[in-house]
């Protein structure tokens, strides 16, 4: 039995969890350009040139894990440590978590979490943050039951070179 975003599940789900490999980029395009999609953010070549350049360079800080069933990529995941300087520490930031919609509710997002949990533990890192947006209800399922939701705010600036404080 697995579990899925509200708990068990009957149906058994064979996944493998494991990092991005180079023969990957395939299934890997189709579901990163599908979250771009989710997120009404057209992905260009560039970008995916870019984002997979940092997966396969050993020397970047974004990792990637992939989910695989039936020799299919159904699920990914991006993540990168990050430093915390007031307690001198380091942490974990999940940039992007999808799921294929065919495969959603059947535990594979949780496994993606969990791996990273691992990953985690054994690089030391006091734990692992991310964001969703307000309006993703069905993920935010999979992330109450976890995870804590934190109490801080998100912002961002854009840099403008003629800002004026």
């Amino acid at each position: 039995m697995t579990c899925n975003e509200s708990g068990p599940v009957k149906e058994s789900v064979e996944v493998e969890i494991r990092a991005v490999r180079e023969q990957d980029r395939p299934g890997w395009c189709k579901l990163f350009a599908g979250y771009g999609q989710f997120y009404d953010q057209q992905l260009s070549e560039k970008v995916l040139d870019r984002v997979w350049g940092w997966l396969m360079d050993g020397d970047h800080p974004t990792s990637g894990l992939v989910a695989v069933k039936d020799g299919q990529i159904v699920g990914i995941a991006h993540f990168r440590p990050y430093f915390r300087t007031l307690t001198g520490s380091s942490a974990c930031f999940l940039d992007d978590l999808f799921v294929a919609p065919s495969e959603r509710g059947r535990g594979v997002g949780r496994l993606l979490i969990e791996a990273i949990s691992v990953l985690a533990e054994k690089a030391g890192w006091d734990f692992v943050r991310w964001m969703t947006a307000q309006d993703n209800r069905q993920a935010q399922q999979l992330y109450d039951s976890v995870a804590e939701k934190t109490e801080w705010l998100t912002y961002q600036l854009s840099p403008q070179t003629d800002r004026t404080a």
